[in-house]
């Protein structure tokens, strides 16, 4: 299971709304991967101004700091201070560096942080 949360300026970006959305998924467990992702202005919703980078950066860190251990920051490749790349909880080394879709290092040893062991959630085969 992972959870995206389309991130709207205005709608639902505020501290409170994100502390809950981050809280409520940490309480069901602090393994599921959260992606907060750039709203865009398109289409038929014009109204609300895109999210910044600067927004997804305090939306992740606000899950980072209810204690989900997976917090991704998407729609805005290469712009979100390494907020797309995999780290170990434990150890904090880089498993999996990312821009955008494209993969660039998958450290991964069998579903493990090759530094300090520690299993990763997840399906890796």
């Amino acid at each position: 299971v992972e959870v995206v949360t389309l991130v709207v300026p205005g709608f639902n970006d505020s501290d409170e709304e994100l502390n809950d959305i981050a809280g409520f998924l940490c309480s069901v467990s602090p393994d599921i991967p959260w992606h907060v992702t750039a709203f865009h202005e398109d289409y038929k919703m014009t109204d609300p101004p895109s999210t910044t980078a600067a927004g997804l950066v305090r939306a992740a860190k606000i899950g980072r700091a209810a204690g989900l251990h997976f917090v991704y920051a998407g729609n805005l490749p290469g712009r979100t201070e390494r907020l797309e790349d995999t780290t170990c909880p434990d150890c904090n080394a880089t498993l999996i560096e990312r821009t955008g879709f494209h993969v660039r290092t998958n450290r991964l040893n069998k579903g493990t942080c090759p530094d300090c062991g520690r299993l990763i959630p997840g399906v890796w085969q």
